[in-house]
């Protein structure tokens, strides 16, 4: 062996020239090699989820009435059953969003359709978020002039509301615009701002929430039970108004029988933002399993607590008729003028004859509502008569900032209160503008998903010149936002009964597609969904090994690409044996199913704006990406390239620990080159704990023999390394344990490994068994390159074990 001779790492002498040359080290980071905690990974999925708590209250009570808090519940404690479906679909698939999904289970066509629904769910996410926020900015401007000034302005008027929706409008156009160029210039919402949103969001959420508890306490009469029965508006002939019922408005008597469901539907925006759980879990870090499921309950308790309870308290503080006016125009008309061509009441409820009836209000221009008196100081009651009415909703001032005007209703003095809103506003804004920049960023992600796996044209993956960004992509993502910002003018109605229709089908595909996946592969999960039942032989299980098996394709993800984590978890989660024999009858996940499709269905006819916006963009989205794809494979010879991680590469002319940026002292060292030396990684990684232990990923580029001077091939990676670094990606999202790469240009690979695990001071240095010379000539070849490594060093040195691993090999030397 030809063994170079250095005094330094960074210098090696070329074998029989006498000359010495720098050789460049190349470290290798990614942030798919960095995790996070299950706290982290939470906040992130509630800067998505959370956010419609400060919108969904005012957009279902306007479809369904006072109702809308119970169903908003229901649909949060559904939501637990969906998040354990994405749950499932991520201990088979890392990297387990819709499209992966969907493609493993039932190809790409039905893919693209899944993503192109998944498409118009983000296209409206942006717009959506931003005009809530630009909302409740208007708003806290209006009452504080309000504040300021002798005589009160009435701010429901259509002159104000035109003002405050063009004042809206512009809001959400600096929003998106501000956060478009954030993406391109690469800077995303991290896990840490995250966090701090929502530590934010939770201080408001206390604070509401005592102060509204203290509210009912002094005025228990407010405490007032929204009732359980939904009521639907109708056509109007003002085409901003759109009827709640839909298409089933001519059918009363079925819209009737499946009230519940329609009612559902409209609430089922509640839980936008499941999808956001895949794509986190690869962040996750280890016990994946135990901490994506501790993620899961973080998430739907605190929505829970939060979104549920801010709708009911609205009802219950808020008065009726300054959250949404409920209006009962007579047929026919135009609500223009309020006694002639309609009149406002409280809420319907049911009375003994089966008619829906509420109190009149006369006036609700001013802090609370005027209700119409008879002769006795009673009430008047409103009947709705369907042959001479029907029922329509508009704005009562707080539909679209429901927890601002929760704070102008609490009890104490107006600058608390007014202080607490700004309070409000100001953590809104941020979760809001947070999802703003989500959808870009997850939008841009599922692009990218689509261009690397041949869908999409190279062309859109061209860097930015300066950034280095996907720019093509984000730019067309912004363009649409910006948009649908305009075309809807502010009206976060209009956008939350279009946004619905990308939500629900997203939904959808993923459940059939992991039901499909029930049947057709009998990998072990670590983890299912509950309920289910067991038919055919019950032989002995078989409890997969816990290496995963190496079917991966180019992403290296899913039980059809790739083996499926068994056994047991990293973090000791218990995996589901499995007899490859059996049939597992999935009855809860099919129930889940079975839900969620029907109410996808009924909103196909309820939902006007969501069915023919939502049909147009899939269409054209589907449309474009079928093109595109056509054109791709044509361009690459009909051949689907596998996909190659990116990665940041720094070069320096040593290495240190300070360089790599280590944590702890005496890492572990792997080295790795040929694929099939993954597994081996794999038991590292399974062995070791990473928050006491580093693992330093070695992968030697080995240079053509006496090459002179520094060249481009050693200044950077090239697609050979990337394969094996991408493959490593791979090994260790599933693990969720951090590693350090480290690719190392050299002529003499062993010496390269013993260099290196002397100036990190590693303690071991794991090697796969060689396909050129038996293990006791590989740990003697590896003996004397570390000899003359530390040729020239004296005092204690940290005592290196070097460990051969591989089939049925397991040898351990010290030197």
């Amino acid at each position: 062996m030809n063994a170079p001779v250095s005094d330094d790492f960074g210098v090696v002498q070329l074998p029989g020239e006498g000359q010495q040359r720098r050789i460049n080290v190349l470290v290798v980071s990614s942030v798919a090699l960095a995790f996070i905690s299950f706290w982290r990974a939470a906040a992130i999925v509630l800067c998505d989820l959370a956010s419609t708590a400060y919108y969904i209250g005012g957009i279902s009570e306007q479809a369904i009435g006072k109702a809308a808090p119970w169903f908003i519940f229901g649909v949060m404690l559904f939501s637990y059953a969906v998040r354990a479906v994405y749950v499932e679909s991520c201990t088979m698939f890392t990297r387990g969003g819709v499209y992966k999904v969907v493609k493993e289970a039932m190809g790409g066509s039905l893919a693209k359709l899944s993503v192109s629904a998944l498409m118009f769910d983000y296209v409206l996410t942006g717009p959506i978020s931003a005009v809530s926020a630009g909302q409740y900015i208007v708003g806290l401007g209006f009452q504080c002039v309000n504040y300021v000034r002798a005589t009160p302005i009435d701010f429901t008027t259509d002159h104000w509301q035109t003002v405050g929706n063009t004042l809206t409008v512009l809001i959400s156009i600096a929003i998106t615009v501000y956060f478009w160029w954030l993406n391109i210039k690469g800077i995303h919402e991290s896990s840490d701002k995250a966090l701090r949103i929502m530590q934010l969001t939770t201080v408001m959420a206390v604070i509401i929430l005592a102060w509204s508890g203290l509210t009912l306490m002094v005025h228990p009469e407010n405490l007032r039970m929204p009732p359980f029965h939904p009521v639907f508006t109708e056509t109007s002939k003002d085409p901003g108004r759109l009827p709640s019922a839909g298409w089933l408005e001519n059918l009363p008597r079925l819209l009737g029988s499946i009230g519940i469901i329609v009612a559902f539907g409209h609430t089922l925006l509640a839980m936008s933002g499941e999808e956001s759980l895949a794509q986190v879990n690869r962040e996750l870090e280890a016990p994946k399993l135990k901490n994506l499921l501790r993620a899961g309950f973080v998430i739907f308790l605190y929505s829970m607590l939060l979104t549920s309870l801010i709708s009911f308290l609205a009802v219950a503080i808020i008065p009726d008729g300054k959250r949404v006016a409920t209006e009962l125009v007579v047929n026919g008309h135009e609500a223009k003028v309020q006694g002639a061509d309609y009149r406002v009441v409280d809420y319907l409820r049911k009375g003994p004859d089966g008619h829906d009836w509420g109190y009149e209000i006369t006036d609700y221009s001013g802090d609370y509502p005027v209700f119409a008196k008879d002769t006795q100081g009673n009430k008047v009651k409103v009947a709705l008569d369907l042959s001479q009415n029907h029922v329509e909703r508009d704005t009562g001032g707080y539909r679209d900032n429901l927890i601002e005007g929760l704070c102008h209703y609490l009890i104490g003095p107006t600058w608390a209160k007014l202080t607490v809103a700004a309070f409000v506003v100001f953590v809104g804004f941020l979760i809001l503008a947070g999802a703003v920049n989500t959808s870009l960023v997850g939008a841009n992600g599922v692009l990218n998903r689509l261009a690397e796996d041949g869908v999409l044209t190279p062309g859109f993956l061209k860097p930015h010149s300066k950034f280095g960004t996907t720019y093509r992509m984000i730019n067309i993502i912004a363009i649409l936002q910006l948009i649908t910002i305009v075309a809807s003018w502010g009206d976060v109605n209009t956008l939350g009964e279009a946004y619905a229709f990308g939500v629900i089908w997203s939904f959808v595909f993923k459940t059939m597609a992991m039901v499909v996946l029930r049947f057709r592969d009998k990998t072990p999960r670590q983890y299912e969904v509950p309920l289910n039942i067991r038919l055919g032989p019950r032989k002995a299980p078989r409890v997969a090994a816990l290496e995963t098996n190496d079917r991966s394709n180019g992403n290296g993800h899913g039980p059809l690409s790739e083996g499926v984590h068994a056994g047991v978890d990293n973090g000791g989660s218990a995996a589901v044996a499995h007899d490859v024999n059996h049939i597992d009858l999935p009855i809860g996940i099919m129930i889940i199913f079975l839900i969620l499709l029907s109410t996808a269905l009924i909103n196909l006819i309820t939902k006007k704006t969501a069915t023919i916006w939502g049909v147009g963009f899939t269409v054209a989205f589907l449309t474009a990406f079928v093109i595109l794809e056509k054109i791709s494979l044509r361009r690459r010879g009909g051949l689907h390239n596998a996909h190659l991680e990116q990665f940041n590469e720094k070069v320096s002319d040593r290495i240190t620990p300070e360089v790599l940026g280590l944590n702890h002292p005496n890492p572990i060292l792997v080295a790795i080159r040929n694929p099939k030396s993954l597994a081996t990684l794999k038991r590292v990684l399974s062995e070791t704990n990473t928050d006491k232990r580093d693992v330093v990923i070695l992968t030697c580029k080995t240079l053509p023999p006496l090459m002179q001077g520094i060249t481009a091939q050693e200044r950077s990676i090239d697609d050979n390394d990337r394969a094996v670094l991408t493959r490593v990606v791979t090994v260790t999202e599933e693990a969720g344990k951090q590693v350090f790469p480290l690719v190392l240009p050299t002529n003499n690979p062993l010496y390269a490994i013993a260099t290196a695990a002397r100036d990190l001071n590693a303690s071991e240095v794991i090697l796969g068994v060689s396909e050129k010379m038996n293990p006791d000539v590989q740990v003697e070849q590896f003996a004397l390159a570390w000899g003359m490594a530390m040729a020239d060093r004296t005092g204690d040195e940290t005592p290196l074990t070097v460990h051969i691993l591989g089939p049925g090999m397991d040898l351990k030397y010290d030197l």
